[in-house]
């Protein structure tokens, strides 16, 4: 009936350095769960806060499933709980504070009960430095490549 759920947030890796990897589950509506199992929803843009000794997901894009009637048409505005133990909350908030880490959603996946988990990372953020030279990197590789496998090359001035 439902695909794979494949929702990755591709800015992530991109904008920080992962530090520390926690899975979460979410509470979410019946008619959001079925739009997650379709596919229907976005990653980008999203991010983690810890209020009053709980963790929320924010900026979480879930489009409307198509039978669920509601005049509630945005479900963007929901903060979205995470489930978590108590010992990985206060590890979490505590990093949080004492470091100035972020708390990054890396992707949601269904485990093998058919639940939706979240990945969540701490991390923090990359500079532009860093950011410029894993672009350099990437386009060195693909030059190597190019050069190896005798294609016509484009020089690089």
């Amino acid at each position: 009936m439902f695909l794979n759920v494949n929702l990755k947030n591709k800015k992530a890796l991109y904008n920080f350095i992962f530090i520390e990897k926690y899975i979460a589950g979410l509470k979410l509506l019946g008619h959001e769960v079925k739009s997650i199992k379709n596919n229907n929803a976005n990653l980008n843009n999203s991010f983690c806060k810890v209020l009053k000794k709980e963790i929320f997901l924010f900026n979480f894009y879930i489009k409307q499933f198509s039978s669920y009637n509601n005049q509630n048409k945005n479900s963007t505005d929901r903060k979205i709980l995470l489930l978590l133990k108590k010992k990985e909350i206060l590890k979490i908030s505590e990093a949080v504070k004492k470091f100035s880490l972020n708390i990054i959603p890396e992707k949601i996946f269904l485990n093998k009960k058919g639940l939706i988990k979240l990945v969540i990372h701490l991390a923090k953020s990359k500079k532009k430095s860093d950011q410029r030279e894993l672009i350099k990197k990437k386009e060195f590789e693909i030059f190597s490549k190019r050069k190896a496998s005798n294609f016509p090359s484009y020089d690089i001035i």
